[in-house]
C-alpha cells in the first residue's frame, strides 16, 4: 500500500528535507513519527530536496505501509509525534508504480521579501529583509526575461549533479502586498540554488543596480534561504 503526503513545515530549525548524518534534516522527523505510527522504521521519498532554512507549503513524498491503514488514520497519527513546525496536511493512496519525485512534472515555489525599513517580528522567518526601495516595475520586467526554456547554468553550483541546465519557467510573477513582495516561479524543474539566485538578481533588478534586460546573462547573488517556500509539487495525471 503506497501513500502519498502532502507536508507543510517552517525549514527554520532543519537543514533542509533530506536525512542526513550529522544535522537534523524534515525527512528524518516524519519518518521518526511514522515509526511511532506504525511500529517499524518506515522510509519516505520526497519530491525533492529543500535546503536548510527554506520551508514548505505542499511538499509531496511517499512511503509504503507495512500494513493497510485508513489514510486519515495515517495522517492524525503521525501529527500527534510530530513538532509544531511540521505538519501532514493529507495522505492519500496512490499506485504502487508512483514516484513523488520522478512522476512530478511541475514545482512552484514563493521568494518573500519585507521591503520595510526595519524588519518585522511576524514575517522575519519567513521572508528576506530587504531595507532599501525596490522598483516592483523593474522587478517584473526581469522577471518576463526568464519565462520560457533557457539554460539556467549561471544560477546554480559550479558543477551541477545534473544531465542539463535547461529549464522551462512557466510562471515569474512579482506581487506585492504592502511591505511583503512576493516572486512566484513555476517551472518543470529547479536547478539547487536556482530560485534563490533568480530571487537575488531580481533584487538587484528592484535596486538599479541589474539591467533587466540581461537577467538571464549571470546571477550575482544568492539570496537567503529563509525567504523562499516550496508552494506546490504537480502531477500530469491523478496518481490512483
Amino acid at each position: 500500500m503506497r501513500l502519498l503526503l502532502t507536508l507543510q513545515y517552517l525549514g527554520t530549525h532543519y537543514a533542509g528535507w533530506q536525512a542526513q548524518a550529522n544535522a537534523t534534516g524534515v525527512q528524518q522527523m516524519v519518518e521518526g513519527a511514522l515509526a511511532r505510527v506504525f511500529g517499524c522504521d518506515v522510509r519516505i521519498h520526497g519530491a525533492g530536496r529543500t535546503d536548510a532554512g527554506v520551508h514548505a507549503a505542499g511538499q509531496r513524498a511517499h512511503f509504503d505501509a507495512p500494513f493497510p491503514i485508513a489514510p486519515r488514520g495515517v495522517m492524525l497519527g503521525v501529527n500527534q509525534y510530530l513538532p509544531h513546525d511540521i505538519r501532514v496536511l493529507a495522505v492519500e493512496e496512490v499506485a504502487e508504480t508512483f514516484h513523488a519525485r520522478f512522476d512530478a512534472t511541475s514545482k512552484t515555489y514563493a521568494y518573500r521579501i519585507w521591503t520595510a525599513p526595519y524588519a518585522d517580528v511576524f514575517t522575519f522567518e519567513t521572508h528576506a529583509h530587504v531595507a532599501s526601495r525596490l522598483d516592483d516595475s523593474r522587478m517584473a520586467g526581469a522577471a518576463a526575461q526568464l519565462l520560457g526554456t533557457h539554460d539556467f547554468a549561471a544560477f546554480t553550483v559550479a558543477d551541477p549533479e545534473v544531465s542539463s541546465t535547461v529549464r522551462t519557467l512557466t510562471r515569474a510573477e512579482v506581487t506585492r502586498e504592502g511591505s511583503a513582495l512576493t516572486l512566484t516561479v513555476s517551472a518543470d524543474g529547479f536547478l539547487r540554488f536556482m530560485v534563490r539566485r533568480i530571487a537575488g538578481s531580481l533584487i538587484e533588478a528592484g535596486r538599479g543596480k541589474l539591467d533587466p534586460s540581461t537577467i538571464l546573462d549571470e546571477a550575482r547573488w544568492t539570496a537567503p534561504a529563509k525567504g523562499l517556500t516550496l508552494i506546490e509539487v504537480g502531477y500530469a495525471a491523478p496518481s490512483r
